[in-house]
C-alpha cells in the first residue's frame, strides 16, 4: 500500500532572508503528489539528488500569521513537527516552549491548511557576504584557492565546493571568520550521525556543524561550542540550505612563562543571529587536533563521514586588544557589525553616535549624541578620573565614544595638558563624598536587574556576561561619588544632552538606591568615625538629664554601636554627630530601642521613645532646610535585652541607616575621601588648560561655561563632511590617523560603514529610514521590535521580568512598536517620550524618559508611516448618559467582562491585572481602539486578549442587539467620560442590594441628600433617591442599586453613592413652592426649614412607595412608577398629586434648572441628559434667575391638581 494517498507536486517555497524580521510570503499552491513509492534510506549531498525522496519536499519551514512550523524528515514518510508561537526561531518566535508532534505527510498537510501556513525558505543576511578590505580569502570555489590556502588532502567537489576534512595552511591569532556551509539530507539518520562536521578555530575550539534543524539546541548541535556551551537559540536551517557562520575569535593569552592568563573567546552568529555572545572558552574541544598554547592555529573543518560542503570562506585578522577599545554603539554592534545589514545605515548610526557633525559641517539624519556638559564636572567627577579620562579616554573607559585627542603627543605632554584642562574645568569646585548603606544597595540591585538598566548595560555581578551590544559603564566607583551619581541618575539629560542615557529612576530614593548598588565597592566600606559618644553608668526608669551627669568614658565610633558596652545593663549613652541635608524637605526619624531613647535635631526634639519597654519603634517628623544640622541621640538600658537602631526617610532616600548619612565633621564634608585623589587643581595651569580646551575642540562636543557664566566655543573648525568623504586618508578615518587628528579607535567594520555613509551624503533620508535609525540610535530596539526588527536580545531576555507569570511573554516583554503611530494618540506619545511611563504594573521594565522636542521628527515620521483612519463612524440617537451607562455595563462582569483581566483605576479582581481600562482613552486613538477590539490578534499578534467580536458579532446580545460598533463606541464613551463610575463586579466584598421581585427601600446616608434621604431600587433596573428634607426627587439612576457595605460593615461612616450609572439630578431643592410671581427667586431654605411636613410614605399593592408631605394647606403625594425594558426605554412615570380645599393662586412647579431644550414633540431635554414630558401642570414658562434658565409651571387654583411627569434617560 502506498504511504501517500494522492498526486504529489512539491510546494513552491518562497525565498526570504532571515534578517531581523518576519518575511513577506507570496501566495503559493499547496498541491502535493502523494503517490510516490518509498525510497531506501540514503544520504543526499545535493538538492537535486534529494528531490528523489518525496519527504524532502515536505520537510522544511512554514510560516503564517504569528505562527511558525518546522517539519523534520525522519525517513519513510514520517516527520517530527514543531509548532512555534509568534513565528520561526529568530523571526518572531516568542520563546515559549513549542509543541512537538509526530505525523506523516497528511498530518503536515492538515496542519498547513488549518493553521494557514505557507512553506518558506529563509536565507541568512550574511549569505554571499563579500570579503572586506584586508580579508584573506581562504576559499572562493576555485581550484587555485584550494591549493593555495589548504593543506594536502583538502578536496573540492565537482560543483566547486570545499568538502569536509580540510586544514588551512596559514595559522591565525585573533580574527573574524565568515564561512558558508550546507549539511546533507539524511532523513533516516539522527543525533551526531546526521550531517556532522565542525569548524575548529586554531584547530582547538569547535563550533559544531550538524543537521540539528528543529532540535532544542545543545552544545553538540549547530551553533554550539562543543562541550562548552549551548547556543542561545537554535538557528539551524533545514538540510541542503546554505547557512552561515560569522565568528569573532579572540585567542587565549599567555604570559612569558607560558601560563594562560585569559581564555579564548568566541562571538558566534549562526545565520545572522548571535547564538554565542562573547563567550569565554576555558579549554579545547576533546577531539581537537592541537593542544592549547600561545601559538596561532589553523582553521580545521572536521570530517565526520558526512558530505558537508563549504563555500565563500574568508578571514579578517583582528587586533582584538585594539578592537576592545572601539566605540560601542549598541545598535551598530547588533545590526551592522560583521557585515550584517546595510553599511550605509550602520555608518549613519555611527556618525550620529560619534557626534561627527559636532566638528564637521554637515547634517545628521538622526539626533546627534553629544559629550557630557562639563560646567559642573569637578563637583560630580572624582579628580583623578577627570584627568585620566582627558589623558587616555580609551584606556580609562573602553568602548567610549570620546576620541583620543592626543594622537601623536608624547606621554609626558599628554599628562601635562590633561592636568591643565582638568585644572581649568575644576575652578573652585570639589566633590562631596559620603558612604552609602547596604539596604539601599540591595534595593538598587533589584532595580538595576529589573526596570530596564540591563537592556542597555551589562549585569554587574561577578559572573555577568560582557555583551558587545552593551553601553560601557567604565569604573563608576573611580568616577562618581554617591551624591553625584544620584543626581545624574535622577536627571541624566541635564548632563548628557544626547538622550542616549534616558531617565529610569522614578525619584531620588530610587536614584540613590541605584547609586549605592553601582558604587557598592566604594561606598559600602568600613571606617569613617561619625559619632562622638559619652558613656554613663546608672539605673534609670526614664531618660536622665545626661548633661548633669559625669560620663565614665568618651570617644568616637563609626555607628550607633552599643554592643561593646560592658556590663550589658544599667548604662546610658549619648551620641552626637551631624546630618548634612542637601535637599530641603520633610524627614522622618525612626528610633527602635530597648529601653528608652530620644532624638534631637538642633534644639528640637524629633522623637521620644522613653521608659522601660522591649525593642519597639517610634517615629517623628521634622522639616529641615539645606545645611548641616547637629544631631543628638540619647539612650539608656536598665536590664535585659539592649537594642538601638535609627533609620531615616527623606526626599532622597527611605529607611536609610543613620550611620550612612551622618558626618562627624561640622562642615558636612568628609574627613577622608572614599577614593583617595592624587590630583589637585593647579591654578598656574588654568590658562594653558583653557587654551588646550579650545585647541582640541573640546567645546565642539562639550558644553562648558566659565565661572562668569559665558559659554566657551571651539576656536578651530574641522573640514566639512563632503571634504572628509574625498580625503579619507587624511583624517580620523585613516587606517592610522595622523598626528593631531582625534583617534576614535574605530574597528575595520566601523570605518567601512562610515565611509559608505559619507558616499551617500546627498541622498535625503525617507521617514522609514529616519524612524529606523532614530530608534536604533536611542536603542529602542533593545526593548521593542518594530516591523520585525529588534526586541530583546536572546542573551538579555531573562532580564525582562514580570510580577504575573500567568501572562507569559506578554506580561514581561515590552510591546511591539509596529503600528504605534496608529495606536497611540499624539498627547500621550509626547508625554511618554518626555516623562517615561510605567503603564503595565505587571511588567517590571519601564518606559524611560527621553526628551520630546528633539524627537518630534521621530513622532511625525511614525505618524506618517502608521496612522490611518479606518473605523466607520458610529451614530446613535441615545443620550450621552445612556451610552455611558451601556459602556459601563459592557466593561463590567455581566457584560464583556473587561475587568476580569484589566484593572480599573488601579483596582482589579484577583488574577491577571492587565492595563488599566481608565487609561485606554488617555493612551489610545479612538479609531484604532475600534479596530483593535474587533480583531486583537491582527494588531497585537499573540496577545492573550480574547476576541469579543468573533466573525464581526458580539456574544452579548442584550446591549445594542449585539452591534459591535455601538458596543465599542459605548465602551470608549464610558471610559472617556468625566469621573466614570466603576464597572459592576469590580469591588470585592461589596454588599450589593439587588431588587428582584419587589422594590428595596434603603434609608441611610446617601451622597447629595440630607440625612433624611430614602433610596428605592426597583426590579426594572431603575432607582431613585427621595429627600424628606427637600421634599423632592433628588436623583435617579439605572442598573445597580446600592452597595450597603459602607453602612452595614463596621461603624458605617460617610455617605454612600449610587452603585449604578446614568445618574441624573432632578429637583434637589424641591419641585413645589409658593412664590410671588413666576420669575420670583426660588426659596433657598430647604422645604423642611420652610415648614413643609413629611408625612411618611405608603406602599401600593406592588410595594412601591408613595411619598407624602404637607405645606401651606397642600397635601402632596409623590409617586414614581418604574418603566422597564431596554436601557433606552427605562424611566419613571411620576405622579405628583396636590390637594387643597382652598388652593392658592401662586403655587408653582419647577421642572428643570439649566439648559433645557424643547423637542419637536413637546418634550423637554435636560442638560443632565433626561427627557421629560409634563401633563396637568399648565403652560410651561421660561424664566432666567441669577443667570440660570428655569422651566416653571403655575399650577391652576384647583382643589386637586395632578401632574404627570414622564422621565426617560
Amino acid at each position: 500500500m502506498s504511504r501517500y494517498c494522492s498526486a504529489f507536486q512539491p510546494p513552491q517555497a518562497v525565498g526570504i532572508p532571515v534578517a531581523w524580521g518576519l518575511p513577506i510570503i507570496l501566495a503559493l499552491s499547496f498541491a502535493w503528489n502523494l503517490s510516490a513509492l518509498p525510497l531506501a534510506a540514503q544520504t543526499y549531498a545535493t538538492p537535486e539528488a534529494a528531490a528523489q525522496d518525496p519527504d524532502f519536499a515536505v520537510q522544511g519551514e512554514y510560516l503564517g500569521n504569528q505562527r511558525g512550523m518546522q517539519v523534520i524528515a525522519r525517513g519513510e514518510g514520517e516527520f517530527e513537527i514543531v509548532i512555534y508561537e509568534g513565528g520561526l526561531p529568530g523571526a518572531g518566535w516568542n520563546r515559549v516552549a513549542p509543541r512537538r508532534v509526530d505525523g506523516d505527510a497528511d498530518v503536515v498537510a492538515d496542519l498547513v491548511e488549518s493553521l494557514e501556513l505557507q512553506r518558506v525558505e529563509r536565507s541568512s543576511p550574511t549569505l554571499d557576504a563579500p570579503p572586506p578590505k584586508g580579508a584573506i580569502v581562504l576559499f572562493d570555489g576555485s581550484q587555485q584557492s584550494l591549493e593555495k590556502n589548504w593543506k594536502p588532502g583538502a578536496r573540492r567537489s565537482e560543483d566547486g565546493l570545499l568538502q569536509e576534512g580540510a586544514t588551512s595552511r596559514e595559522t591565525f591569532g585573533d580574527y573574524t571568520l565568515h564561512l558558508e556551509f550546507r549539511t546533507p539530507f539524511m532523513p533516516a539518520a539522527s543525533g551526531q550521525g546526521r550531517g556532522n562536521s565542525g569548524v575548529y578555530h586554531q584547530g582547538r575550539y569547535e563550533t559544531q556543524v550538524l543537521d540539528s534543524f528543529g532540535l532544542e539546541g545543545a552544545d553538540n548541535e549547530a551553533g554550539g561550542i562543543y562541550e562548552h556551551r549551548d547556543p542561545d537559540l537554535n538557528m539551524c536551517f533545514p538540510p541542503l540550505q546554505w547557512q552561515t557562520y560569522d565568528v569573532n575569535f579572540t585567542a587565549p593569552r599567555f604570559d612569558a612563562a607560558g601560563k594562560k592568563i585569559s581564555d579564548a573567546r568566541l562571538t558566534v552568529r549562526l545565520n545572522g543571529v548571535v547564538v554565542q555572545p562573547d563567550v569565554a572558552v576555558p579549554g579545547t574541544t576533546r577531539a581537537a587536533p592541537l593542544a592549547e598554547n600561545a601559538a596561532p592555529g589553523p582553521i580545521f573543518l572536521q570530517n565526520h563521514g558526512n558530505p558537508v560542503r563549504f563555500r565563500n570562506i574568508w578571514l579578517l585578522p583582528r587586533d582584538a586588544q585594539r578592537e576592545a577599545g572601539r566605540p560601542r554603539v549598541p545598535a551598530f554592534e547588533r545590526f551592522y557589525a560583521s557585515g550584517i545589514g546595510d553599511a550605509v545605515e550602520g555608518g549613519q548610526l555611527l556618525m550620529a553616535g560619534l557626534a561627527c557633525t559636532a566638528c564637521h559641517q554637515g547634517e545628521s539624519t538622526i539626533p546627534d549624541k553629544r559629550g557630557p556638559n562639563l560646567t559642573q564636572v569637578a563637583a560630580r567627577v572624582r579628580p583623578d578620573h577627570l584627568v585620566a579620562m582627558i589623558a587616555d579616554p580609551h584606556g580609562t573607559k573602553p568602548g567610549t565614544a570620546m576620541p583620543d585627542p592626543w594622537n601623536g603627543v608624547d606621554e609626558a605632554e599628554k599628562q601635562r595638558l590633561a592636568k591643565a584642562i582638568a585644572s581649568y574645568l575644576s575652578g573652585e569646585l570639589k566633590i562631596t563624598d559620603r558612604p552609602g548603606d547596604s539596604k539601599a544597595a540591595q534595593r538598587g540591585e533589584q532595580l538595576y536587574d529589573s526596570i530596564g538598566c540591563r537592556a542597555c548595560h551589562n549585569g554587574q555581578s561577578d559572573n555577568a556576561r560582557s555583551l558587545a551590544t552593551s553601553v560601557p559603564l567604565g569604573d563608576l566607583g573611580q568616577k562618581y561619588t554617591l551624591d553625584s551619581l544620584t543626581e545624574f541618575l535622577l536627571d541624566p539629560h541635564a548632563v548628557r544632552p544626547g538622550m542616549r542615557m534616558p531617565q529610569l529612576a522614578n525619584d531620588r530614593v530610587e536614584a540613590r538606591d541605584l547609586a549605592c548598588y553601582l558604587l557598592r565597592d566604594v561606598v559600602l566600606v568600613p571606617g569613617g568615625e561619625r559619632f562622638k559618644y559619652r558613656l554613663y553608668e546608672g539605673s534609670w526608669d526614664k531618660l536622665p538629664d545626661f548633661d548633669s551627669l559625669e560620663p565614665v568614658d568618651t570617644g568616637v565610633m563609626q555607628d550607633l554601636d552599643i554592643t561593646a558596652v560592658k556590663p550589658k545593663s544599667n548604662f546610658g549613652m549619648v551620641f552626637e554627630t551631624y546630618f548634612p541635608v542637601t535637599t530641603a524637605g520633610e524627614y522622618t526619624f525612626y528610633i527602635a530601642c530597648d529601653d528608652g531613647g530620644r532624638v534631637t535635631i538642633g534644639d528640637k526634639v524629633v522623637v521620644v521613645h522613653d521608659g522601660i519597654h522591649p525593642a519597639t519603634e517610634k517615629s517623628g517628623k521634622i522639616k529641615l532646610p539645606v545645611g548641616v544640622h547637629p544631631v543628638k541621640i540619647e539612650y539608656f538600658e536598665k536590664a535585659g535585652q539592649e537594642e538601638l537602631r535609627l533609620k531615616i526617610d527623606g526626599p532622597d532616600f527611605k529607611a536609610a541607616d543613620a550611620g550612612a548619612l551622618m558626618n562627624g565633621d561640622p562642615s558636612g564634608e568628609t574627613l577622608q575621601e572614599l577614593v583617595e585623589s592624587t590630583f589637585r587643581p593647579d591654578p598656574s595651569l588654568v590658562e594653558a588648560g583653557a587654551a588646550a580646551f579650545q585647541q582640541q575642540r573640546c567645546a565642539s562636543c562639550h558644553e562648558f561655561k566659565d565661572p562668569g557664566g559665558k559659554a566657551v566655543a571651539a576656536s578651530l573648525t574641522a573640514p566639512s563632511l563632503e571634504h572628509v568623504a574625498s580625503h579619507l586618508d587624511q583624517g580620523c578615518l585613516a587606517d592610522n590617523p595622523p598626528a593631531g587628528v582625534p583617534d576614535f579607535s574605530l574597528s575595520p567594520s566601523q570605518r567601512e560603514a562610515i565611509v559608505a555613509a559619507l558616499a551617500t551624503l546627498d541622498r535625503p533620508a525617507t521617514p522609514q529610514q529616519r524612524t529606523h535609525l532614530t530608534m536604533a540610535a536611542m536603542n529602542c530596539y533593545a526593548c521593542h521590535d518594530r516591523n520585525g526588527i529588534g526586541g530583546p536580545e536572546t542573551a538579555r531576555e531573562a532580564n525582562f521580568q514580570t510580577t504575573t507569570q500567568e501572562m507569559g511573554n506578554e506580561g514581561r516583554l515590552p510591546p511591539s512598536l509596529t503600528g504605534v503611530g496608529d495606536k497611540l494618540n499624539d498627547a500621550y506619545v509626547a508625554t511618554i517620550l518626555e516623562q517615561g511611563a510605567n503603564e503595565r504594573p505587571y511588567m517590571k521594565t519601564r518606559m524611560p524618559a527621553f526628551r520630546y522636542q528633539p524627537l518630534k521628527t521621530l513622532h511625525a515620521d511614525i505618524n506618517s508611516l502608521d496612522r490611518k483612519t479606518a473605523a466607520d463612524p458610529v451614530a446613535t440617537n441615545q443620550s450621552h448618559e445612556l451610552v455611558v451607562s451601556n459602556g459601563r455595563a459592557l466593561v463590567g462582569d455581566k457584560g464583556l467582562a473587561c475587568i476580569k483581566c484589566h484593572t480599573y483605576d488601579n483596582v482589579g479582581v484577583e488574577g491577571i491585572r492587565a492595563l488599566d481600562a481608565l487609561r485606554w482613552p488617555v493612551r489610545l486613538r479612538e479609531d484604532w481602539f475600534h479596530r483593535y477590539l474587533m480583531d486583537p490578534q491582527k494588531y497585537r499578534p499573540g496577545t492573550r486578549m480574547p476576541a469579543s467580536f468573533v466573525d464581526g458579532q458580539s456574544a452579548l446580545k442584550t446591549i445594542y442587539d449585539g452591534d459591535p460598533a455601538l458596543q465599542i463606541n459605548a465602551i470608549w464613551k464610558y471610559l472617556s467620560s468625566d469621573d466614570p463610575k466603576p464597572p459592576s463586579g469590580l469591588v470585592q466584598g461589596a454588599i450589593v442590594l439587588t431588587p428582584v421581585d419587589e422594590p428595596i427601600l434603603y434609608r441611610n446616608f446617601i451622597t447629595d441628600l440630607s440625612p433624611r434621604g430614602i433610596a428605592v431600587g426597583y426590579p426594572e433596573s431603575v432607582n431613585l433617591a427621595w429627600d424628606a428634607q427637600a421634599m423632592g426627587l433628588v436623583k435617579i439612576w439605572q442598573n445597580e442599586f446600592i452597595d450597603a457595605r459602607k453602612h452595614w460593615v463596621g461603624r458605617g461612616p460617610g455617605q454612600q453613592a449610587p452603585l449604578g450609572d446614568a445618574v441624573i439630578r432632578i429637583d434637589p431643592d424641591g419641585p413645589l413652592a409658593i412664590v410671588d410671581s413666576v420669575d420670583a427667586p426660588w426659596p433657598k431654605l430647604s422645604a423642611r426649614e420652610r415648614g413643609y411636613q413629611f408625612l411618611g410614605y405608603r406602599l401600593n399593592a406592588d410595594k412601591q412607595p408613595v411619598f407624602r408631605y404637607r405645606f401651606n394647606g397642600n397635601t402632596v403625594e409623590d409617586f414614581c412608577r418604574p418603566l422597564g425594558g431596554s436601557a433606552d426605554q427605562r424611566g419613571f412615570e411620576r405622579s405628583i398629586k396636590i390637594e387643597n380645599p382652598s388652593p392658592q393662586g401662586k403655587r408653582f412647579f419647577r421642572a428643570a434648572v439649566g439648559d433645557v431644550e424643547t423637542l419637536p414633540d413637546g418634550r423637554f431635554r435636560l442638560s443632565t441628559g433626561g427627557v421629560l414630558s409634563i401633563k396637568g401642570a399648565g403652560e410651561p414658562q421660561w424664566v432666567t434667575i441669577d443667570g440660570k434658565t428655569e422651566l416653571r409651571f403655575q399650577l391652576p387654583a384647583e382643589q386637586v391638581v395632578e401632574i404627570t411627569e414622564t422621565i426617560h434617560w
